[in-house]
Parts: structure tokens; C-alpha cells; sequence
């Protein structure tokens, strides 16, 4: 018989925040030495995770003929960055770490689970494309031009968090969180259908701020 899901989300609560933790550390060179704790509890904590549920998979993941060989492959990942940071090389190891998250990404959506952490990797890929497009912008007309052909799928992809099934235990803090993101990314836009580049810059952290939010919120 297949295991519960709550079970498994709560035995995955330690090492997924480890995990997350490692993504913020190795985005700064700054937090090398944090990030390689962490990332050593990310790995430890995962082996546990992995060795509990090898036979028997959580009921969302029971159809999922390679669970056990992806629950591992997380733990290659963590090893592979902790190798990367021994040599220093700290962007390469959060480069590195994102495919944890595509991974567990990948299960989800393949096992119909609506996730806001998911939504919150919908929006990371929208917000990425904009973020970049804009950037590249070198005139009023091109900053209009990135407003025309994103803005609405921006927009929609924020406002989709809400659409996520498992907001219960964080519903307060969420909806502060989506409503303030939502008012950043809206002065974001109205810079980009000014064709503001100076404002646009300036604005462009408090939509990745906005992200990281909703990021920090996931219940697992």
C-alpha cells in the first residue's frame, strides 16, 4: 500500500528547507561556508527521505514507476554542488541545485498536484523571460514593445498563485504577499508601457522581492 502524501510532506518539511536555504546561500559568494552546511544537511536530510519512501511511495507518486531513482537523483545534485563549492565555484553550484526544484516540479504536475510551489515556478520562468527581455531594451520604443508582448502573461502568472490548493496553512501570510506583489509588478509594468528604462531598473527588484516571497511561503 502506498503511503499518505501528508506524511511524506511533512518527513520532506527538514531537507526541502534545507534545500532551499542552499539555493539562497550559493546565490551570494558571500555565504559560501553557510552554503556548504547547508547543503550538506540538504543531503543528509534527503538520504533519509529517499531510503523512507524507496518502497513505498507516497499515493500521488504509487503509478510513478521511477520515484526512487528521482528521490536519488536529488541527492546527486546536492553532491555535485557540495563538489562544485569545494573549488569555489558558487554560481555553478546554484545553477547546479535549480534542478532539485525542476524536479520535484516534473512529479507534481505529472501526479495532478496543484501546488503553489509550482505556481511560484511558473511565475520564476515568466518573470525570468520579462526581467531579460527588458533589459536588453535600448529605447523607449523597445521597453513598449516588451510591455505589449508581456505584460498580460506576467500579470496572469502572478495572479495564478492563488489558484495553488495547498494555501490553507499559509492563507494569511499569502494573500499580504500577493496583493503587495501584485502593486510591485503593476508599477513595474506601468514603467515598462512608459517606456521608463531608468524606472524599469529600479523597479525590477521589487518584482524578484515579490517572487521571493510567495517562494518563502511554500508550506512544504
Amino acid at each position: 500500500m502506498a503511503s499518505e502524501y501528508k506524511d511524506f510532506l511533512r518527513d520532506l518539511a527538514a531537507p526541502y528547507g534545507h534545500y532551499r536555504q542552499s539555493l539562497v546561500l550559493t546565490s551570494n559568494k558571500d555565504n559560501a561556508d553557510k552554503a556548504r552546511l547547508a547543503i550538506d544537511q540538504f543531503i543528509q536530510g534527503w538520504e533519509g527521505l529517499a531510503t523512507r519512501y524507496a518502497m513505498d511511495p507516497p499515493t500521488p507518486f504509487a503509478g510513478m514507476a521511477d520515484f526512487p531513482a528521482k528521490m536519488k537523483r536529488a541527492i546527486a545534485v546536492g553532491q555535485e554542488a557540495q563538489t562544485l563549492m569545494k573549488d569555489a565555484q558558487v554560481a555553478r553550484a546554484h545553477a547546479v541545485l535549480e534542478e532539485v526544484r525542476y524536479l520535484l516540479w516534473d512529479m507534481r504536475i505529472k501526479a495532478h498536484i496543484n501546488s503553489v510551489a509550482d505556481k511560484a515556478n511558473d511565475f520564476h520562468e515568466s518573470m525570468e523571460v520579462v526581467l531579460d527581455q527588458a533589459t536588453a531594451a535600448k529605447s523607449k520604443e523597445e521597453l513598449i514593445n516588451v510591455w505589449t508582448r508581456y505584460a498580460a502573461w506576467l500579470l496572469i502568472k502572478w495572479d495564478d498563485h492563488a489558484l495553488a490548493e495547498d494555501l490553507g496553512p499559509i492563507r494569511k501570510e499569502f494573500d499580504t504577499a500577493l496583493m503587495d506583489g501584485r502593486k510591485s509588478i503593476t508599477a513595474y509594468l506601468d514603467a515598462l508601457h512608459s517606456g521608463d528604462v531608468d524606472s524599469a531598473k529600479k523597479l525590477a527588484g521589487g518584482v524578484k522581492n515579490a517572487y521571493k516571497k510567495i517562494w518563502a511561503l511554500d508550506p512544504k
